[in-house]
């Protein structure tokens, strides 16, 4: 295989060029560039680094075959190559010609039938040029060489891919064809040696050369002159008129579309002054100022011109703008200007018609006497746009003047900033006339300190805003102004006169959208408020009701405690009296038996008169309070009363351990009373559920009589079974009985630990009248 197989490193730089290339020669002159896009060349070099890049068998088989079709190609006129504008594949091809212009990688080739441009910097890239940098470096203008390659679309047309290059011998180059302005300025002369006029306006340094800008009547074309073979001053030949022969190149974008021709001279004789500079007179010729472009006898197009007026603007090294009355013109200059504004000045330069009004390009201008900066006109968008639409109306001239290039000064109001990297822009609104003010980066930056709707007044340079080609409807009136620009020369054109009211429309928003959240967190507040006095007044009226009820209790225990418990007391004094004077040991018997039942009444009354004094009233723990029971309640019954505690059994709440107790006291009552029973047993102990639930359980059981449970729970005036329910829900346990005639009865109580806290409880002693 006869390809040569990039390292790594290689083959990702042709993958790099292949995305980033897009300038093969970058000629910078009047503000311009020439390109030479490479969109469509990376499309047609694909096929080509796929193959270098896979570097297998099949594929350099491929390559191979391709070198060798090309070699075995005949030659075929560079026409055939050229004219074939939508080719998008490459072809081998062989061409032979002559070379017209070389320049680093750059060449040129011609033959009878057209010229071409060989493209050595991509073939390089993409592998396919198999010479050596010596060897290419030989081929020089003059010489006639033969070339295998591909065709390839290229940038602006098509071109070749070199693979070889051959130096058949020296011939003479191709004659240069005179210009056809048609062809020259389309771009259909492109590669060809030419013949064009022109006079120059003014020159640019490259470097290796120079680039001469040129115009013939009102078209402008560069020519570029190496230095190597044009040893005068360049400055010699401004304003004089050439004829140069050259290959003509073109300047495209990368659409591929023609923009601007341009001549590349090669040889010291093909640079020919038909008139010398120094022809016309000592002075150049003078104009007014307003007469710049107007009608003259004689004709002036392609010299230069002499004219004056006072300076309104400086942009060193690139314009400045002379005004006379109310006419202004921009003068175009790349040399920096040793004026100030105010100063009155003289330019001597060519006459450009590029924009709106006409103005002078590569000028020179000097001071002639110093002066003061002049007042700038007070006029405002609205009037300089009426004066110029009924001059255009009546197809006259605009009196005064269309103030175009004037300085002028008017009051408005910042609209909005747009800010980029090379101009800023300033909307405005003076009156009911929108228009923009452009500024310097460095202008536009401090005039941002002004707020969005500030009236400001405004001094600068009008000019046209490119935003149409106006009216041309009628040949015989002027073309009309549609809008107009303002150029801020500096932050001290723009003064302020009334800053924006504070309440702009975005502070508004967000003072309404404060106020809404202002007024939902109060209405918040508000219903968080009302919500907590309605609790405050439930747990106030409780209390109320607690305190009624406790003060009721203890009003109740007090009256017990003076009547029937002081009662009871004269009843038992009675009774030990009684038995004192008793003789037989009988009537003493009966007297202690009423005696011992006399004090069970008065401990229970006592035990009703603390619980309405203190109705949670337990002393010691839930086993501890249980076993006091029933041992107070074995001083009533022969029946034995058994207590089995087994477990850790946790601490309740006051409440729940009272009503628990009270339940088990009534259950063994109940049994002592209705059962006959031969025993009782009290058993308590401590459940683990499933998960992390547990429970506290209480059981009374005994083996009397028993009862039917459905009959005796509907009973009238049977409260224990109703009261024990009662006081099981009340703390959110659960309470069965079981019983059956003859089967004795059992008595369970379950009390949840979780749901042992009655609700807003705590648990400490609760307050009195809760029960």
């Amino acid at each position: 295989c006869s390809w040569t197989r990039p390292k790594g490193g290689q083959l990702r730089n042709t993958f790099g060029s292949l995305r980033d290339y897009s300038l093969r020669d970058c000629q910078t002159g009047a503000g311009r560039q020439r390109w030479y896009p490479m969109r469509r060349r990376q499309n047609t070099l694909r096929m080509t680094v796929v193959v270098m890049a896979i570097l297998s068998g099949p594929a350099c088989v491929a390559g191979d075959e391709s070198i060798r079709e090309t070699a075995s190609q005949p030659c075929v006129p560079i026409a055939s190559v050229t004219g074939d504008l939508q080719a998008t594949t490459q072809q081998p091809v062989r061409l032979r010609g002559v070379v017209t212009w070389r320049q680093g990688d750059g060449m040129i080739l011609q033959d009878e039938s057209s010229g071409i441009w060989v493209d050595i910097p991509n073939a390089r890239r993409a592998g396919l040029l198999r010479m050596s940098a010596d060897t290419l470096a030989t081929i020089t203008v003059g010489m006639e060489v033969e070339i295998d390659g591909l065709s390839n679309r290229g940038g602006f047309r098509p071109n070749v891919l070199p693979i070889d290059i051959r130096s058949l011998g020296t011939s003479r180059e191709p004659a240069a064809r005179p210009v056809d302005a048609e062809r020259f300025w389309s771009g259909a002369d492109d590669c060809l040696r030419v013949c064009v006029r022109g006079v120059v306006l003014g020159f640019r340094d490259l470097g290796k050369s120079w680039l001469l800008l040129m115009q013939d009547g009102s078209r402008d074309f560069t020519a570029s002159v190496p230095k190597t073979v044009f040893e005068r001053d360049p400055n010699s030949l401004v304003d004089a008129a050439l004829l140069l022969t050259g290959v003509a190149t073109s300047h495209f974008n990368t659409r591929g579309e023609f923009q601007s021709p341009k001549l590349s001279v090669v040889h010291a004789d093909d640079v020919v002054v038909e008139h010398p500079a120094s022809r016309m007179p000592d002075r150049p010729l003078e104009v007014p100022l307003a007469a710049i472009a107007q009608h003259q006898t004689e004709a002036t197009q392609g010299h230069r011109l002499r004219t004056q007026g006072t300076i309104t603007h400086i942009v060193p090294g690139r314009f400045l703008y002379f005004q006379e009355g109310m006419i202004g013109v921009r003068i175009e200059t790349p040399q920096a200007v040793d004026a100030a504004i105010g100063d009155r000045a003289e330019a001597i330069g060519f006459v450009a018609r590029r924009g709106w009004v006409a103005g002078l390009v590569e000028a020179v201008v000097q001071r002639i006497e110093p002066g003061t900066p002049p007042p700038p006109n007070r006029i405002d968008p609205e009037t300089i746009l009426q004066i110029n639409a009924a001059a255009t109306a009546a197809g006259r001239l605009a009196a005064p003047g269309d103030w175009l290039g004037c300085l002028v000064t008017f009051p408005a109001r910042i609209v909005d900033f747009q800010g980029t990297r090379d101009v800023g822009l300033v909307l405005l609104l003076a009156g009911t006339t929108g228009l923009v003010a452009t500024a310097e980066p460095e202008v536009f930056d401090s005039l941002r300190r002004f707020e969005i709707g500030s009236t400001v007044q405004l001094t600068g340079i009008v000019e046209r805003e490119p935003s149409g080609a106006g009216d041309a409807s009628h040949d015989w009136r002027p073309m009309s102004l549609d809008r107009i620009r303002l150029l801020v020369r500096s932050p001290a054109d723009v003064q302020l006169l009334r800053a924006p009211s504070w309440w702009k429309p975005e502070r508004l928003v967000a003072a309404l959208a404060a106020l809404a959240v202002t007024v939902i967190v109060a209405l918040g507040w508000i219903a968080m408020l009302r919500r907590q006095v309605r609790r405050q007044l439930r747990v106030i009226e409780g209390r109320l009701r607690e305190e009624a009820v406790a003060e009721e209790r203890r009003r109740i225990a007090r009256e017990f405690h003076d009547t029937l418990e002081q009662g009871l007391a004269a009843l038992s004094l009675r009774l030990d009296v009684a038995a004192c004077g008793a003789t037989d040991d009988r009537s003493r018997s009966a007297f202690r038996q009423q005696r011992q039942l006399l004090a069970s009444l008065q401990t229970e009354t006592r035990d009703f008169l603390w619980d309405l004094r203190d109705p949670v009233h337990v002393e010691g723990t839930l086993v501890e309070s249980i076993a006091t029971q029933l041992r107070h309640l074995e001083q009533l019954t022969t029946v034995p009363l058994l207590l089995n505690a087994s477990g850790d059994i946790p601490e309740l709440p006051l409440l729940v351990q009272y009503h628990v107790v009270r339940i088990v006291r009534e259950a063994v009552n109940n049994a002592i009373k209705y059962a006959k029973p031969t025993g009782i047993l009290v058993q308590c102990g401590r459940h683990r559920g499933q998960g992390s639930a547990e429970s506290v359980w209480m059981c009374v059981s005994d083996d009397g009589v028993g009862f039917d449970v459905a009959t005796r729970s509907v009973a009238e005036n049977h409260f224990g079974i109703r009261g024990m329910h009662e006081r099981a829900r009340q703390i959110g346990a659960e309470l069965t009985v079981e019983s059956g005639l003859g089967h004795g009865t059992t008595v369970m109580i379950t009390i949840p630990i979780e749901s042992a806290r009655p609700a807003g409880l705590g648990s400490g002693r609760m307050t009195p009248g809760t029960a």
